[in-house]
């Protein structure tokens, strides 16, 4: 859908973002679910096998000791050994360690008819003990055939769970996409909403503004205090409404960030915000600074990231008492460039960190005192989206003697172009 400026609108907008994100979180979660039944139903089968298995091998081993009168033939996948007084003959295919285990079982003092178990070198192996007038037999059975066969059994039936988990995911991914679709559609009409509300509203209020301070200084000289108050605050409050609808229509045109970036130094880029914005704070009664400026090179968009920086200290300079300090700088660690602005105001809870970011969200400090001007939140929704088409993340933590930090953290490259 072509947007305002004739360009096709970025596919990459943060409302398809969240539509593809939330797809493949549905597909994950529906192959982790196909994944952890496949497990339980793996582990049941290899039980269930085992349980049967068991029994199996038990009837057959009894049956063999019971009716065997030699060792020369017994069923496929048992052997058997019998000692007749001393004289002891077994089959011939039985392995040397099972055999001596067998001969030591036939050869106790005292052995009762009934199931057993042969251990040697670490391997158990079923047999059965059948003891008649002169002649005991022992009848064992060859695990490792059962031990072949439930691991077939559970190879097969892994493979299977291995195609239905893909196949799972596969039906969760188009599914999710379907199902979220239309709250991807949704989410940009949204935007596109208040993006073309906030444009048209743009010229009325500043028209509005215009003529409310136009209003203001024709005051007559003999105009009661009251009034000249009065129209103070309506000149205060169309110019706060004009930054509300302007603080929308970025928020809303944020998907359509350029997509070429140019190698910035950001030290130079602070520099520059701190010196066009030290008169603004300095009409509010706050020093503004830039105690620690060094060079730091990123790949950025220089509109953004500088739209970014303004938010932040024009966030620090609104929460901050008269007579205060705001400090901005930059600094360069582990291929990272971080631009902090450190204000010494009433400060922000840790626990409201993750929300502060959201739009349309304020601290509860700012809700109650009525700190900061008439904003509705918008700002640190503004930086967060910047940053992170930057491939950055904005912290926000309490200042050690009051107040708040903000850092912006973008990935650094080299100051100067290779070759």
């Amino acid at each position: 859908m072509p947007n305002r400026a004739g360009r096709p609108a970025v596919l990459n907008d943060p409302a398809r973002r969240a539509a593809r994100s939330a797809a493949r979180a549905i597909a994950l979660q529906i192959g982790l679910a196909a994944a952890i039944l496949v497990l339980l139903v793996t582990a049941g089968v290899g039980v269930l096998f085992d349980r049967a298995q068991t029994r199996d091998i038990a009837a057959t081993l009894r049956t063999v000791a019971t009716n065997a009168d030699d060792a020369g033939d017994p069923p496929s996948g048992v052997w058997l050994l019998v000692d007749r007084g001393g004289s002891v003959t077994t089959t011939a295919s039985i392995p040397a360690p099972v055999r001596v285990a067998a001969v030591a079982l036939a050869a106790l003092p005292v052995v009762a008819s009934g199931s057993s178990t042969l251990t040697t070198q670490g391997s158990s192996w079923p047999a059965w003990v059948s003891v008649r007038p002169g002649v005991r037999l022992v009848a064992v059975y060859d695990i490792t055939r059962h031990r072949e066969e439930e691991s077939r059994l559970l190879r097969a039936v892994g493979l299977t769970g291995a195609v239905g988990v893909a196949l799972a995911a596969l039906i969760g991914l188009l599914a999710g996409r379907r199902a979220v679709r239309p709250l991807g559609e949704a989410l940009r009409l949204q935007d596109q909403f208040i993006a073309d509300a906030s444009h048209e509203l743009r010229t009325p209020l500043a028209v509005i503004s215009t003529r409310a301070q136009l209003l203001r200084r024709r005051l007559p000289t003999d105009t009661s205090a009251a009034v000249r108050r009065d129209a103070d605050h309506l000149v205060a409050d169309t110019r706060a409404m004009g930054d509300v609808v302007s603080e929308l229509l970025q928020a809303a045109q944020l998907g359509d960030l350029p997509e070429s970036a140019v190698r910035l130094d950001v030290g130079g880029l602070v520099a520059e915000v701190v010196a066009s914005m030290t008169p603004y704070a300095a009409d509010r009664g706050v020093a503004l600074r830039a105690p620690h400026g060094v060079s730091g090179a990123v790949l950025a968009t220089p509109s953004g990231l500088r739209r970014a920086i303004v938010a932040l200290i024009d966030n620090a300079i609104a929460h901050s008492p008269v007579g205060a300090d705001v400090e901005a700088g930059v600094s360069v660690a582990a291929d990272t460039v971080v631009v902090t602005v450190v204000d010494h105001g009433e400060g922000v809870d840790p626990a409201e960190t993750a929300m502060l970011a959201g739009r349309f969200r304020r601290g509860r400090t700012a809700a109650e005192t009525g700190r900061g001007g008439q904003r509705v939140g918008l700002g640190l929704a503004l930086v967060t989206q910047v940053v992170r088409s930057h491939g950055g993340r904005l912290d926000i933590s309490e200042t050690p003697e009051g107040g708040a930090t903000f850092a912006i953290v973008l990935p650094g490259v080299d100051p100067q172009p290779p070759g």
